[in-house]
């Protein structure tokens, strides 16, 4: 709130009354028309100054004009809340010429005094569900001093005839800069910076960065300077700009520890305040600031690790037992999320004609992602997600027609998107009516960007490559992706398990070796065959090279050292195979000694072979196993890869380049969870 006295002159009267021609040049406008159901609705401005009279008209019309109300519709609380606050304007002696005559704090003193003098106090009691989701009670402000605040704000930036980026309060969609139109965010707002010297600096650092930087991110900024300026105002009133030093950041970073702020946000109010005096400092030249580093990396917190944060698949079997019970709007905004897994952004802004019928019969969706500031197609699947996108284009149609440009409009005016918040709350109001809880019984709170991890999951899960899903998804690079490979506890517990069930290793006593996946390597072996000049086709040796030269020469098959993995399973079956067809033999010709040697070597094989195909665990497998076999893989799709190159397989090349991609991204994701 700004407490700001514009000054009131004739060309600002002048401004106020251009647009109010007509039947809004009149004192008494018909705002509701009588109808069967209910009367007609006056709002009569009855007010003896005729400046004033001015400014309190064209501020309503101000909000008819913007679609913020609309003609029509059942006005009788905006007429018993403007009819008090013009009985109240005329109390005064002498008449107000101008709400500009005081600030908006002493006008709603006044106001908030005359309405308990004549005992029309009515404080609103409100309800919100908290995180916990649990309601709670508060005392609201009463309806018409929110609506004077309103009014007199619009006023004030009418008779405001000061350059927009001279102004303490920065709409940024008069400035042409592209916004969430779904969120309620749309202006920066200098005022709340009390040090006059900071907000001028503030000021000069986001004309430069709006020019470069998104909006989302200038209000982080924004938010990061605001807590510094609290932070001067209670430990460094008397501060100047040439007084920001290396102990001020460090009590600024105590300051906020105190404030019990969560680690993430203290690192981005950090982050953002040290990019604001860096850049202020280097790159704005801006003289008096420091150009010493006043920041360093122990200042910010480590960044917690967190898991990917999916709906939990017992909270998705209550929303699906419980999904016709929402209200149409909010049902088939909700199936479309747990299908396609867009922003909240992206969904409340779809255009009403979003859908795509393409000559081979087959359904996709055109949204705009205003992250990457781009087109985006997703392909659609289920017929279901269909049909209730061709339902809600019909239901748009027939309300509003061709008035409205998107597929889930604001109720008020339809111009506007559909509001991520109003969605949000929805949610979570239905959520605790139907009780809907986790495994730990407490009540579920929803996040609408919970969708999009949950489909990200579901497709990872599915073994959907992470290039597929970053093309689905519309990341840029596959880095945003790779949070998605952060698979579940268990869904990673069934991976490594395939993986070991796949690459198992046992020695001569059917025991899995887990240390020796480097004695099967070819390159191994042909080594120790140079140093010892004998090994087996079929696995490799594990003892150790230093030992010298194998006193045991060609008896591989009963060695403790052989080592053997699931890739030497079709050979020890031929083995296997060979053994009993010459122990036969043998028998049939009374060659007890190869009898003998054989009834050595079966059992060997058959043990072996036997435990290479178990595929039961022993619950020893880790993380780091996975990782040493993924890097493994790894590095063989890029041996083949540069050899796809050489031999000029350009199309194999590519494909190798997707698995190669594909593996790093879950080497980085596992590297993460260690």
């Amino acid at each position: 709130m700004s407490n700001e006295i514009m000054p009131w002159t004739e060309n600002g009267q002048r401004r106020l009354r251009e647009p109010l021609d007509g039947p809004w040049a009149d004192d008494v406008w018909l705002v509701t028309p009588k109808s069967s159901m209910r009367d007609a609705v006056y709002l009569r401005f009855t007010i003896a100054s005729i400046p004033l009279k001015l400014e309190m008209k064209y501020a309503v019309w101000s909000n008819f004009n913007c679609g913020k109300w609309s003609m029509g519709k059942d006005h009788r609380t905006l007429r018993g809340e403007l009819t008090h606050i013009i009985r109240w304007l005329n109390h005064f002696d002498p008449p107000i010429q101008s709400l500009m005559e005081k600030s908006l704090e002493q006008w709603e003193m006044s106001l908030r005094s005359f309405i308990v003098q004549t005992g029309r106090l009515r404080p609103r009691k409100q309800k919100a569900l908290r995180s916990t989701q649990e309601y709670v009670e508060h005392i609201g402000e009463d309806p018409r001093i929110l609506l004077f605040r309103q009014l007199y704000m619009q006023i004030q930036d009418t008779y405001d005839d000061r350059l927009v980026l001279e102004k303490d309060i920065w709409d940024l969609r008069i400035m042409g800069l592209a916004v969430n139109l779904a969120d309620c965010h749309f202006k920066l707002n200098f005022t709340l910076i009390s040090q006059l010297w900071l907000r001028d600096l503030s000021k000069t650092y986001m004309k430069y960065a709006i020019s470069v930087r998104s909006a989302g991110d200038c209000f982080i900024k924004l938010q990061a300077i605001r807590c510094f300026s609290q932070f001067l105002a209670q430990q460094y009133s008397t501060a100047c700009i040439s007084d920001i030093n290396r102990p001020m950041i460090v009590k600024f970073a105590s300051f906020l520890r105190a404030c019990d702020m969560s680690d993430r946000w203290r690192r981005s109010v950090l982050c953002g305040l040290r990019v604001f005096l860096e850049t202020c400092a280097h790159q704005l030249r801006i003289e008096g600031i420091t150009r010493e580093a006043v920041f360093f990396p122990e200042d910010l917190p480590k960044p917690s690790k967190t898991l990917s944060r999916e709906i939990p698949a017992e909270v998705l079997k209550q929303v699906r037992g419980h999904l016709e019970t929402l209200d149409t709007t909010t049902l088939r905004m909700t199936v479309i999320l747990l299908e396609c897994g867009m922003r909240i952004s992206e969904l409340c802004t779809l255009p009403l004609e979003c859908l795509i019928y393409d000559d081979k019969h087959d359904w996709y969706l055109r949204s705009y992602q205003l992250k990457s500031k781009k087109e985006h197609i997703i392909p659609l699947l289920n017929k279901v997600v269909v049909s209730a996108i061709q339902a809600q284009q019909k239901l748009i149609r027939e309300q509003w027609g061709s008035a409205c440009p998107y597929l889930f409009p604001k109720r008020e005016p339809p111009i506007l998107p559909f509001k991520a918040k109003v969605f949000t709350a929805k949610l979570n109001k239905w959520a605790v009516e139907k009780d809907i809880r986790d495994s730990t019984g407490k009540l579920y709170h929803f996040q609408s960007h919970q969708f999009r991890h949950t489909v990200g999951m579901r497709l990872i899960n599915d073994d959907i490559p992470l290039v597929v899903i970053g093309r689905l998804f519309g990341h840029s690079c596959l880095t945003s992706t790779q949070i998605y490979a952060y698979k579940k506890a268990d869904v990673l517990r069934e991976e490594l398990e395939r993986v070991a069930r796949e690459r198992k290793i046992v020695n001569n006593l059917g025991e899995v070796v887990t240390d020796g996946a480097t004695s099967t390597d070819p390159v191994i072996q042909i080594t120790r065959k140079g140093i010892r000049g004998q090994t087996l086709p079929i696995g490799g040796c594990g003892r150790p090279v230093i030992s010298g030269n194998c006193e045991h020469a060609n008896k591989c098959l009963n060695c403790p050292f052989w080592l053997t993995s699931t890739e030497d399973l079709p050979g020890l079956k031929a083995f296997y195979g060979r053994a009993i067809y010459l122990r036969k033999k043998a028998l049939e010709l009374g060659n007890q000694v190869v009898v003998k040697n054989q009834e050595h070597i079966i059992p060997n094989l058959a043990l072996r072979i036997e435990k290479l195909e178990d595929t039961s665990m022993d619950g020893s497998l880790t993380v780091s196993d996975l990782l040493t076999q993924l890097r493994a893989d790894c590095l063989e799709v890029e041996t083949e890869l540069v050899e796809a190159h050489e031999q000029g397989r350009f199309v194999l090349a590519r494909a190798l380049e997707r698995i190669i991609e594909d593996l790093k991204a879950k080497i980085t994701a596992l590297e993460g969870s260690l």
